[in-house]
């Protein structure tokens, strides 16, 4: 089913190709090039990345990346794995369109030593339950040992535990090995570029840019509860009231600002961060409050213009320096096409583009609809698919069945043939 599933998608993707390449050689002046452009959509790269890479690729390739990022409290720290494939997993048993990015959200408790997992049920939405993988001791012994599972029709991406820990399976990853229907699956080693990888090498920081929102946060919230609570009210009258109004004012729109950190697109981030940091340290008169939180707010634009503007470079260095690219640090040990490498580059933009802070690492801060969304696949993906997995296993049984009825009377009229008078 992969292969002449990636040989339709071969096909669109040559089309598109020649399609393109033909309305830009009947550009007559820059304009209509620049209207061909626009015409190719936001995300064109990611597409020609990605159908490349699939045009000279094998059925299921795919690119690992973790990203390292800060926990919820301070004990903790997260790490995303993100599945990168040629093609996507469609809504039916079929590939639907190029390119596609699943994760996995894998929390380390550095004091207890907990290492716990939330795979992907559909569309995003992350398991209620996590799986326990504090018997492995660290993130990439886990990755090891476990499987990543992709199914078609899943738009999600699974971590199962080895066939060898048996005792080690609750009932929800046997039900999950049930649901999952054929255990015929392609197995296959894929490359993973690791945190160590992407911040030392390629120098991307992804860890500094969450850690500053998450303390940008903490800041605010300390700061609302000193300005807004009953425990200040008996010494507001010494504040001013022009200040008083100036910090509620400033209160406000950093609450405004923190909540696009959370849910909007980190590459959309930048023009309001840098608007509300250039207002305040163009202020002649500071008040106390913004002395305290001007400097976690320009810890923000730092740490996120540097991972878009790494970004951005890493993207065209891979077409302008190809030879310097595909030969960096970065993939040195790494058995890696010089395409799945182009679309390395072109993943790591498009998840700056496509995915929000709350949606890459952090379930629990996501909006009331993708909580209720959580909630509904985590409820019901699991009961749906044993029930499908359990028709299925019966259509298979009764097609069996009588295929085997059928061939024994088959045999029978055969042999009452043969014995007629």
């Amino acid at each position: 089913m992969e292969r002449s599933s990636m040989q339709r998608m071969k096909q669109d993707y040559k089309s598109w190709e020649a399609e393109t390449l033909r309305k830009a050689k009947e550009a007559e002046d820059l304009r209509s090039l620049r209207e061909v452009f626009y015409q190719l959509g936001d995300r064109w790269e990611w597409d020609q990345a990605t159908g490349a890479w699939l045009s000279s690729g094998q059925p299921l390739d795919t690119l690992g990346l973790v990203l390292r990022m800060p926990g919820l409290e301070p004990e903790k720290e997260r790490y995303v794995l993100y599945a990168v494939m040629a093609y996507s997993k469609g809504v039916t048993c079929q590939f639907d369109h190029l390119g596609d990015k699943e994760r996995i959200i894998i929390e380390h408790d550095k004091e207890s030593g907990t290492l716990e997992a939330w795979s992907t049920t559909g569309h995003g939405a992350m398991d209620i339950i996590p799986l326990d993988l504090s018997r492995f001791g660290d993130v990439e012994t886990a990755l090891k040992r476990c499987y990543i599972v992709a199914q078609p029709g899943d738009h999600a991406l699974r971590l199962e535990l080895p066939e060898s820990d048996v005792s080690f399976y609750s009932l929800k990853h046997w039900l999950w090995k049930i649901a999952s229907g054929r255990r015929s699956f392609t197995l296959r080693e894929i490359v993973v570029l690791d945190s160590h990888d992407l911040e030392e090498k390629l120098d991307f920081k992804f860890h500094r840019y969450a850690r500053a929102v998450i303390e940008l946060e903490r800041e605010w919230r300390q700061q609302h509860r000193s300005v807004f609570g009953k425990a200040r009210e008996r010494i507001l009258d010494e504040i001013p009231d022009h200040v008083e109004r100036r910090d509620k004012e400033l209160l406000r729109k950093v609450e405004g600002l923190i909540h696009e950190l959370w849910f909007t697109p980190c590459a959309q981030q930048i023009r309001a961060v840098t608007s509300l940091y250039e207002e305040l340290i163009s202020e002649p008169t500071p008040s106390q409050l913004q002395l305290q939180i001007t400097p976690h707010i320009g810890e923000v634009q730092y740490a996120l213009n540097d991972i878009v503007e790494k970004s951005k470079y890493l993207k065209w260095k891979s077409v302008m320096d190809k030879k310097n690219y595909t030969t960096s640090k970065l993939f040195e040990g790494f058995d890696l096409s010089e395409l799945a490498k182009d679309a390395f580059a072109v993943a790591i933009e498009d998840i700056l583009k496509e995915h929000t802070l709350a949606y890459i690492g952090y379930p629990e801060r996501a909006t009331m609809k993708d909580k209720a969304l959580r909630i509904l696949f985590g409820t019901f993906v699991l009961p749906i698919r044993l029930v499908t997995s359990f028709f299925q296993y019966v259509r298979e049984k009764a097609s069996s069945l009588w295929a085997s009825i059928t061939s024994k009377i088959g045999k029978a009229e055969e042999e009452h043939r043969d014995y007629e008078p």
